[in-house]
């Protein structure tokens, strides 16, 4: 029985289908592909559906959105985004990871995809303690930071950071939005997307501003 689905680009199909192809219950389609199976797929609503970034902004996309949310199976579908590298999906280089985990840990909830809550400072891979561990501070705002570890970092999990500084250590607590596995120096390693709760937005304001290389835009 098919308990998820990926909506792929068309260029896109076949290396995806092929990545996926071990994994049980998954089906992987074009969105070209999509009309004649939609009602099918409304009537028997998935666990997961996984779609590329442009999909979800479409009229159709909206519209099989809006179907399941309005019919959900018993648990509810959890809809999800790709996270994408010039619009190519980034499980097509995830080797290191389960296909299912690859699946799961390379897309964010289709409600937070493509949001940015505040400007963004790269921060140089300064150090950072990640659950303890020691990892590296990729960029950061007041709503959330990336940051890179050994550690491996799960999707909607907690996440607990320690930012040193001069002036006093930066102690922050948040969720994990995304998480991918990167090679490093010949080894795996776990680059993820963490959103803060509840965190001081003004010692965060002067950390950036400290540490922070210009800032791109909020979009």
């Amino acid at each position: 029985m098919v308990t998820s689905f990926v909506i792929v680009r068309p260029e896109h199909l076949e290396s995806i289908r092929k990545r996926l192809a071990d994994v049980e219950g998954v089906n992987v389609i074009s969105e070209s592909d999509l009309l004649p199976i939609q009602d099918t797929l409304l009537s028997r609503p998935p666990e997961i559906l996984v779609m590329h970034s442009a999909f979800a902004t479409t009229s159709r996309g909206a519209t099989l959105v809006s179907g399941l949310k309005a019919r959900p199976n018993e648990t509810g579908t959890a809809i999800r985004v790709f996270i994408e590298d010039d619009v190519k999906p980034l499980i097509l280089s995830e080797t290191a990871l389960d296909p299912h985990d690859a699946m799961l840990e390379t897309s964010r909830p289709l409600d937070r995809a493509g949001t940015r809550q505040a400007a963004r400072y790269p921060m140089n891979r300064r150090d950072v303690a990640v659950n303890g561990e020691a990892g590296q501070l990729i960029d950061l705002s007041v709503s959330g930071a990336q940051v890179q570890s050994a550690m491996r970092l799960r999707p909607l999990k907690l996440a607990r950071l320690v930012l040193p500084d001069a002036t006093g250590d930066l102690r922050l607590q948040g969720t994990v939005a995304w998480a991918i596995a990167v090679p490093s120096g010949g080894a795996i390693q776990y680059r993820a997307g963490v959103e803060f709760v509840n965190p001081d937005k003004r010692m965060l304001t002067a950390f950036c501003e400290r540490h922070g290389i210009a800032p791109d835009p909020t979009r």
